[in-house]
């Protein structure tokens, strides 16, 4: 009877994860806008960029509302970026992967925050290079009151540990990669608001996740500058500047979802190689 009802909530629950997700992405286009530029995410209330009109309730809705306006602007015609709408089917994909992954445990609750986090602080990096400290410095508080819950529910200091150690080598191992990077260079080799935001992983997934986390970024990273570099017929040994914030938070998702088949691929691995 019990199973039953699980099974019969499930559906209801997914649909909550996926609007909630929506909505929390709704807001997040807001922040990616205002907070760069020093404005108030909550005054004045939310209007076209264009023209300034005000938006109402119903071409408010996430998802809905950008589709029923064609992707344009209901006063001036304008056309609205169709990144609005992307960014809430990013919110809502990854609130319902996160349910899914979790069950609904209050580890979900914790991952829904990171998600949100790991969105703006990504837009907002890709668009001024920069990560605020709501994501980075936010993203480590996250992590250590993670750790903490996690300590008090298993009665064992083993993963508010894990946390703490996750944290301080996060953040050590890419302050160092950026001292040497800029010492190399004769430039900052990388924003300190990396070194934050990784600090950020290690305290929500531990240690070995910031090994991971930084070969998959520094390989997808290398990737898109190469690909950059080519396309922009540049030469090699012209400094490509681009945002490493969202690798980071990309490795990161993929580590999120996938680390157990990650490592189990590893250790298939070294197995052959041994």
């Amino acid at each position: 009877m019990i199973d039953n009802f699980i099974q019969n909530i499930l559906p209801i629950a997914y649909a909550f994860s996926f609007m909630l997700g929506a909505c929390v992405a709704s807001f997040l286009n807001v922040v990616i806008w205002r907070a760069p530029r020093g404005e108030s995410i909550v005054f004045p209330p939310s209007h076209f960029p264009k023209c300034s009109s005000l938006i109402r309730w119903w071409q408010n809705i996430p998802i809905l509302s950008w589709l029923a306006l064609r992707g344009k602007c209901a006063n001036c015609k304008m056309p609205i970026s169709p990144r609005y709408i992307l960014i809430e089917l990013l919110g809502a994909l990854l609130f319902v992967a996160a349910f899914w992954k979790w069950q609904g445990s209050i580890e979900t609750i914790f991952m829904w925050i990171w998600i949100a986090l790991m969105i703006a602080g990504s837009f907002i990096d890709f668009d001024h290079k920069l990560l605020p400290d709501f994501t980075t410095v936010g993203g480590m508080v996250l992590g250590l009151i993670y750790g903490a819950i996690l300590s008090y529910f298993e009665k064992s200091y083993i993963p508010l540990m894990c946390s703490g150690i996750g944290l301080a080598l996060g953040f050590g191992m890419l302050w160092l990669i950026r001292f040497l990077g800029t010492l190399a260079f004769k430039r900052e080799a990388m924003g300190l608001g990396d070194v934050f935001l990784m600090g950020a992983v290690g305290a929500l997934f531990g240690p070995i996740s910031v090994l991971a986390v930084l070969i998959l970024s520094s390989v997808f990273g290398s990737v898109v500058g190469l690909t950059m570099v080519a396309l922009s017929k540049a030469r090699l040994g012209k400094f490509v500047e681009i945002p490493f914030g969202p690798y980071i938070c990309f490795s990161c998702l993929i580590w999120m979802f996938f680390s157990t088949e990650l490592i189990n691929w590893y250790l298939r691995v070294i197995g052959c190689a041994a």
